[in-house]
C-alpha cells in the first residue's frame, strides 16, 4: 500500500509539486491482533508447616507440579536466620525486625515439573513457618518485577506493603509476620486480595491478588490482636504465552513538507509498530528494515542514503506483559538501492524484555541534498520481525 509523505515545492511559480511516497511491505511474520496475555491462575497451595528448633523445612504440594509454572514459598523465622534454598530458587524479597523475625517469600521459575516438596535450610536452629504454592501464566524467565517491605516497630492492628507493578494481569504475593507469636492471632486481608497462608497457632499469614494492574499495588493487612509487625511484598509478570511472534506496521505516514530552495534539508515522521511476543518464551526480538532508493518518475534518485532513524521510544498497550528494553544506538540508516538491500536492525527487545504486545514509535528522518529534482518519489520499505534481540 502507498502512503502519502509530505510535499517538496520549489520557490518557482510554475514548479510541480513533488510528493514523496512510500509503501510498505512486511515479511517474515504473520500479522495478528494484539493480544492480552494468559491469565495468572493459584494451581495449588500446599498446607502451611510449622517447626521449632529445626534446621531446615520442607513444605509440600498436594500433587506434584507442571513443568513451567512458578512455584512460590512463603518462609518466616523467629531470628534473623538464614535461609537457603535448592539449586533454581532465588529470594524475591525477604525482612527483618527484632522482636518478630523475618518474612521472605521465594519462587522457582519454569519449575522442571513433579515438584511435590522443597526442602529450605537455615543458619541455625530456628523457629519456622513455611508454605509451598503454584501458579500457571506466569513469565518464564525473570517473572519477578517489583518487591517492597514494611514493618512496625511499636504495636499496631495494620501493616501495608506496596511494590510497582509494570503491566496489567502480574500477580501479587504478599507475606506477613508478628509478635503474637503463640498466643495467635486473626488477619483480614485489604479489598481485592485473597488470603494465601492462613494464621494458625503462629501469627503468620500472606495474600495474593491476580491481575494486579499498572502503577504501585498495595495491601493493607489488618490483625485482630495489637502487634509488631513485619511484611513483604512481590510481583511477578504474566507470561504472554501460547501465541506467536508478529508485528503490525503503521496504516500510513507523513512526512512534513519542505520547499526546495537548493540547500540540504530533512524532514521527519513518527511510525507507530505493534510488535507482539506472544511466546512466552522471553527470548527477546528484533526488528530490522530496509528499502528501495527514494526515486521520481523521471528515475531521479535521493541517496541511499537518505532515510535514518533517529529516535525509538516504546508504550504499553493492554496486551503488554512487559516492555521491550532497546540496546540500538541511533542514529541507524535505513538500508535503500535499486533492489533492497541487506536489512538493518531498528530497534530490539532484550532477552526476557518484550512479553506480549506494545507500542514502538520510530522517528524517520529524511535528508533531501541541494539540488533535489522535481518529480514523484517513491521507496518501498520492508520490516521484519525475528527472535532475539
Amino acid at each position: 500500500m502507498t502512503h502519502a509523505a509530505g510535499r517538496l515545492r520549489r520557490s518557482l511559480a510554475l514548479a510541480a509539486a513533488v510528493m514523496i511516497a512510500c509503501s510498505w511491505a512486511l515479511l517474515g511474520a504473520a500479522i495478528w491482533p494484539s493480544r492480552a496475555s494468559a491469565a495468572v491462575v493459584r494451581t495449588q497451595v500446599g498446607s502451611y508447616v510449622n517447626k521449632t528448633a529445626v534446621t531446615s523445612i520442607t513444605p509440600t504440594l498436594p500433587a506434584a507440579s507442571a513443568s513451567g509454572d512458578l512455584l512460590v514459598a512463603l518462609i518466616d523465622t523467629a531470628g534473623n536466620t538464614t535461609v537457603t534454598a535448592p539449586s533454581g530458587w532465588a529470594e524475591a524479597i525477604g525482612a527483618y525486625t527484632s522482636a518478630v523475625g523475618t518474612t521472605q517469600i521465594w519462587y522457582r521459575a519454569n519449575n522442571p515439573g513433579g515438584v511435590t516438596s522443597v526442602t529450605f535450610n537455615l543458619s541455625a536452629s530456628d523457629t519456622v513457618t513455611a508454605q509451598l504454592s503454584e501458579w500457571s501464566g506466569v513469565a518464564l524467565v525473570a517473572p519477578l518485577n517489583g518487591t517492597g517491605t514494611g514493618t512496625r516497630t511499636s504495636n499496631n492492628t495494620t501493616l501495608t506493603v506496596s511494590a510497582t507493578v509494570a503491566a496489567p494481569n502480574e500477580l501479587a504475593i504478599t507475606s506477613f509476620a508478628t509478635s503474637t507469636a503463640g498466643s495467635g492471632n486473626t488477619f483480614t486481608p485489604a479489598s481485592g486480595w485473597t488470603n494465601l497462608l492462613a494464621a494458625a497457632s503462629v501469627s503468620d499469614t500472606g495474600d495474593y491478588k491476580l491481575s494486579a494492574g499498572s502503577g504501585t499495588v498495595s495491601e493493607l493487612e489488618t490483625a485482630g490482636t495489637t502487634a509488631k509487625w513485619v511484611g513483604a511484598i512481590a510481583t511477578f509478570y504474566g507470561s504472554c504465552g501460547g501465541g506467536s511472534l508478529s508485528l503490525t506496521p503503521p496504516g500510513t505516514v507523513s512526512f512534513s513538507g519542505l520547499t526546495l530552495n537548493g540547500t540540504s534539508q530533512s524532514t521527519t515522521a513518527n511510525a507507530a509498530f505493534t510488535p507482539t511476543d506472544a511466546t512466552g518464551t522471553g527470548s527477546g526480538w528484533n526488528l530490522t528494515g530496509t528499502s528501495t532508493t527514494f526515486t521520481n518518475t523521471g528515475g531521479k534518485a535521493l541517496p541511499t542514503t537518505a532515510t535514518t532513524v533517529t529516535a525509538a521510544s516504546a508504550a504499553s498497550t493492554a496486551a503488554t506483559c512487559l516492555l521491550p528494553t532497546n540496546a540500538i544506538g541511533y542514529p541507524v540508516t535505513l538500508p535503500a538501492g535499486s533492489t533492497p538491500p541487506t536489512a538493518a536492525k531498528l530497534y530490539d527487545a532484550s532477552a526476557a524484555t518484550g512479553l506480549g504486545g506494545s507500542t514502538v514509535t520510530l522517528t524517520f528522518k529524511l535528508t533531501t541534498p541541494a539540488g533535489t529534482y522535481n518529480g514523484t518519489f517513491s521507496s518501498t520499505w520492508t520490516f521484519t520481525i525475528a527472535s532475539g534481540p
